[in-house]
């Protein structure tokens, strides 16, 4: 028995944001994977490509363990990245090359061939490349969201309904990824239709006929990226930055 509605209770648990703390420790693991596996594999390049022998045990042991390891926390990430909007699959890209990079590095700077450390800089290379795709990704989001909060301010608002909610139900996991389709009448009479992107979970389903709030521009009804729907809106996979629209 439970003086907690167990619904209410497992949709809060689903929509609650990952904290800080969770998402620089799944960095940390991210890197100490690629840092091991790379360590692994350049130690076994280093050992073929100069005295072709038996590796050691800590070679043998750091491959398997880093992958492991830089596997298990990616699949973490994407979780995390599901639930916060600001983040994304780059910054835990970047994080993992990082780490094998410098793990190249550390097992063959002293006495491994250059081509072996080469690849270790290669590495440190494409990880500076995902961070910089991840930082212009950011940026991107922010810009959107501004756009959104502009149009929720200024826009004219309407009620939109759900016309396909994109999914039949849930099988293996809780949440689905798909494309809902939202209806509405602009101030001409015109229906229109809009599709959004949405992370749904079982916790709170989306329902065909379910209503929600839409702004749209009364000079331009049919600009699509002026077009803001207050549940793709709330989505998780919103960079949501402010609130003040979908609160009022």
């Amino acid at each position: 028995m439970s003086t907690v509605d167990p619904t209410i209770a497992r949709r809060e648990r689903a929509e609650r944001r990952p904290s800080n703390v969770r998402v620089v420790v799944t960095l940390i693991l991210l890197l100490v994977g690629g840092l091991a596996a790379g360590y692994g594999w350049g130690g076994f390049g280093t050992m073929m490509a100069t005295q072709p022998e038996e590796p050691p045990v800590l070679i043998l042991v750091a491959i398997p363990l880093g992958m492991m390891l830089a596997i298990g926390a990616s699949i973490a990430w994407a979780a995390l990245v599901m639930k916060r909007g600001d983040l994304g699959i780059m910054y835990g890209n970047a994080a993992v090359l990082l780490g094998a990079g410098a793990g190249v590095i550390l097992v063959s700077a002293e006495s491994g061939p250059a081509f072996v450390t080469t690849i270790g800089y290669g590495l440190i290379a494409l990880a500076v490349v995902c961070l910089m795709l991840g930082i212009a990704a950011a940026g991107a989001r922010a810009r959107r969201e501004n756009a959104d909060e502009a149009a929720m301010r200024t826009g004219t608002q309407v009620t939109a309904v759900v016309t396909d909610k994109g999914y039949t139900m849930f099988r293996e996991s809780d949440r689905i990824f798909t494309t809902v389709t939202f209806g509405f009448t602009d101030l001409q009479g015109t229906q229109r239709w809009v599709q959004r992107p949405m992370l749904i979970t079982a916790a709170d389903p989306i329902q065909d006929g379910q209503q929600t709030r839409l702004w749209f521009d009364p000079a331009n009804p049919g600009n699509d990226k002026a077009i803001v729907v207050e549940l793709a809106h709330r989505s998780p996979l919103r960079a949501r930055t402010r609130r003040a629209g979908a609160q009022r």
